[in-house]
């Protein structure tokens, strides 16, 4: 239950206080009063959306801070991670600064914007002048029709769109690959040429490289060959030439004969020995070389043929060998995914079968359920429409199968026959604006959860005289059990009022300002009574009438709880 909502520089509201206790609050005030303004900072502390143009005029932050039991919200706050199991009363706070920043918190903790969202699914059932709008609407009306029917049909409804999902992708991947033949024929056709020109080629990482370093050789083999003989004759062998290795041997020998003579001596003979080794083996190393630079014209043709192929598939499939080899593996998985497709397509198209089986199962499910609540429905509007001063009416629920879909395989119509003997027609066809309002009242009870509070904007609209009375006698006994906050214009509801709180408009220093006033005495309620029937608070005839209104509302609550 909501205990009290505090209101500081919201809109034209400088600060208003209101206690909100068990029965009927109601708001009343001149048209334009602000009597809504007050209900959009309900909605705007409960995780509505606001901006900066909420913020009074001169002033830095707006702030609405709401009180309520926490019995009805332990398990969320808990699942917020807020502390509340000690509490005996939350506090939802939120502010929204002149510059656009919002912040939101439950008993001082910071909450997100979704959870205050979610606490006022939990707390409010909310019901205004664009819900009579809605109620012609078909998908409102399945909506009412689901809440009516309870967890079990909301618990199937969840089902139906998980089935309906799934079979939809399974759907729409059959869809995409049977569309996307022609271009995965193309595809498959570009990757077997390709696969074969490259695997023809048979590249291998780093071939290029070797093979130019190849063709600069063969191409300079005269020039080597020349100067390999040139340091071999220098090295060993001169053929009657001194030659490096006889000169170091020659070397190697005089030091050799002195060697005994000196440590020093020993070292420079055996650094000549080791130095004649060296051109020996060198000179042998030369001469092998020597031998392999035997010049073949059609090697150097080979090579040159070899890279220009090269060369061609590099440019083609990504310009380096490595990424032609990539290209290879890519071409390959083409081929083979391309190979599979039937078989994805047979795949899907048992999968399909099975998802849009146990769609069509569940949607029958729903289906059964739909049907007892429609039947359950029409009972128990006939109950709540009796009590309105429609005891002849009578609402019918049709149900219109039609193809399974995200939310069921049916479209549900509200009928409405205002008087017996007429046949029921659609709600939009039918119901005039007071009608309207009394079955769209007539429904919210009946698929309301229970332990919710109701927020009623303006629904007596359109609507007045013995109408309006007895929509004020059903508010009222609805009160009795639970908790009503009511903006109305109509003083037959606002006479039931446990709690009456009246907006006033006012100037001051060139601003408008919104003031609320609690008005606890009876000469105050009989005073607005009086205005809301005459339009003048102190009129002789409006008081009469006022205090006669409020003594035959005394009246008929306590017929009610005698009846009860």
């Amino acid at each position: 239950m909501l205990r009290g909502l505090t209101i500081e520089n919201f809109g034209l509201i400088g600060r208003a206080e209101f206690a909100l206790g068990a029965g009927l609050t109601c708001l009343t005030g001149e048209t334009g009063s602000g009597k809504s303004m007050v209900l959009g900072a309900l909605t705007f502390v409960l995780g509505g959306r606001g901006g900066s143009d909420l913020v009074r005029r001169g002033s830095a932050r707006a702030r609405i801070a709401l009180e309520l039991d926490p019995a009805p919200v332990r398990d969320l706050l808990a699942e917020f991670g807020v502390d509340g199991e000690q509490e005996d009363c939350v506090v939802i706070s939120r502010e929204i600064a002149a510059a656009g920043k919002s912040s939101a918190r439950v008993n001082g903790q910071p909450v997100a914007v979704a959870q205050l969202r979610a606490l006022g699914e939990r707390l409010i059932e909310y019901v205004g002048q664009h819900e009579q709008q809605r109620l012609t609407e078909p998908a409102y009306q399945l909506d009412l029709l689901d809440r009516f029917a309870g967890g079990q049909a909301l618990a199937a409804r969840e089902r139906v769109r998980a089935a309906y999902q799934q079979a939809a992708a399974l759907r729409r991947e059959r869809a995409e690959l049977e569309a996307s033949e022609a271009a995965a024929l193309q595809q498959r056709d570009y990757a077997e040429f390709a696969l074969g020109e490259i695997r023809e080629l048979r590249p291998q990482p780093g071939e290029d490289e070797s093979l130019r370093g190849r063709r600069e050789f063969l191409s300079n083999v005269e020039r080597i060959a020349e100067a390999l003989r040139s340091a071999h004759a220098a090295l060993g062998e001169g053929e009657g030439t001194p030659c490096a290795a006889d000169e170091l041997g020659t070397a190697a020998a005089s030091l050799g004969g002195i060697e005994r003579f000196d440590g020093r001596l020993a070292a420079l003979a055996a650094r000549a020995r080791t130095l004649q080794d060296e051109a020996a083996g060198l000179a042998l190393e030369v001469a092998d070389e020597l031998e392999r630079t035997e010049y073949d014209p059609t090697e150097l043709d080979a090579i040159t043929a070899r890279l220009a192929a090269l060369d061609r598939v590099k440019k083609k499939y990504g310009g380096t060998l490595e990424r032609v080899l990539e290209a290879e593996s890519a071409f390959a998985r083409t081929l083979t995914e391309y190979e599979s497709r039937g078989e994805r397509l047979t795949m899907l198209g048992a999968t399909g079968a099975e998802a849009e089986r146990q769609l069509r199962e569940e949607c029958g499910a729903l289906s059964a359920l739909r049907e007892s609540a429609a039947r359950a429905l029409e009972q128990r509007m006939a109950f709540e429409l009796a009590d309105l001063a429609m005891g002849s009416a009578e609402v019918r629920v049709a149900v219109h199968q039609g193809e399974p879909g995200p939310d069921g395989s049916e479209r549900i119509e509200l009928l409405l026959s205002s008087n017996r003997g007429e046949p029921p027609r659609p709600l939009a066809k039918t119901a005039s604006g007071g009608e309207l309002s009394r079955v769209l009242l007539a429904l919210a009870v009946v698929t309301s959860e229970s332990g919710r509070a109701f927020v009623f904007d303006e629904i007596d609209a359109g609507i007045g005289g013995e109408t309006a009375r007895q929509v004020a006698l059903r508010l009222a006994r609805l009160a009795a059990g639970g908790q009503i906050l009511c903006v109305t214009h109509l003083a037959q509801i606002a006479v039931y009022a446990n709690e009456h709180y009246v907006l006033r408009k006012r100037e001051a220093q060139g601003a408008t300002l919104i003031e609320s006033e609690s008005l606890a005495r009876d000469r105050d309620v009989v005073a607005e009574i009086s205005r809301m029937l005459a339009g003048a608070p102190e009129s002789d005839a409006g008081v009469r009438h006022a205090r006669e209104m409020l003594k035959e509302a005394a009246r008929a609550l306590d017929k009610a709880q005698v009846s009860e």
